[in-house]
């Protein structure tokens, strides 16, 4: 008997460690899967900027997938923390009951647009980008959210590294963990919580600050990508939308 107690609990050890072993690799596969999804959406971004002249506003739980904008002209969004416009960017991919872009996790990519203008004109706008880019807008020396810019910095204060401080655009996947966004670490609240939640539902932010750091299965499992202003200019540039 206690040699077959013994034999049961090598097995039991084993296959424990086989299915944390399997877990893992799901999760890996799932995070390498967003991650491509994200590198897809970063590219319709700009090629939908090249197209029409300017970014997308972000969509709500009630638009089916589509931006909600107020005014193409001017670039007035609705509301500029909210869901990835896919339908209107033509992204293909498992969508929800709302028509929206699921990650791995089943949970809709969040998105954000700079609410910042120059004159009145906004990134969001068909008359936008030209006013924006002409003349330059300079890389202040700090963080540029007094100017109406998202910021992605490795901390949600901002008081560390500031991996981008005039971001046009975020587009992001809250990981794994995020039906725990209420008890989640005060980085994955800053991306994902603080606005009223759409449609009851989809938590967003309300703040210009966005986190990427460290990977950590317990505190920190959010993809963020950003829209450079830079390589936004550059490709409107080699697409004739800008002098």
């Amino acid at each position: 008997m206690l040699e077959l107690a013994f034999v049961l609990f090598i097995i039991g050890m084993m296959m424990g460690g086989l299915m944390t072993a399997i877990a893992q690799s799901a999760e890996n596969t799932n995070r390498l899967e967003a991650r491509n999804k994200l590198r897809e959406i970063e590219e319709a971004l700009y090629g939908f900027a090249q197209v029409q002249g300017r970014l997308p506003c972000p969509a709500d739980s009630d638009t089916n997938g589509l931006e909600n904008v107020a005014s193409v002209t001017t670039g007035a969004c609705n509301l500029y923390n909210g869901l990835l416009p896919n339908a209107t960017l033509g992204l293909s991919g498992a969508v929800n009951g709302d028509g929206l872009l699921e990650d791995p996790w089943g949970n809709p990519y969040r998105y954000s647009v700079a609410n910042t203008t120059r004159d009145g004109f906004r990134y969001t706008g068909s008359t936008g980008i030209p006013n924006i880019y002409d003349p330059p807008i300079p890389l202040p020396p700090q963080i540029g959210t007094a100017l109406g810019f998202l910021n992605v910095c490795d901390s949600d204060d901002c008081s560390g590294v500031i991996l981008s401080a005039i971001t046009p655009a975020v587009v992001l996947s809250m990981g794994k963990n995020w039906p725990e966004i209420a008890t989640a670490s005060a980085n994955e609240q800053e991306n994902g919580s603080g606005g009223a939640p759409l449609g009851g539902t989809y938590s967003v932010t309300n703040t210009p600050i966005f986190v990427l750091t460290g990977y950590s299965e317990e505190n920190f499992d959010d993809l963020v990508i950003w829209i450079s202003p830079h390589l936004l200019f550059s490709k409107l540039i080699t697409a004739g939308k800008l002098p």
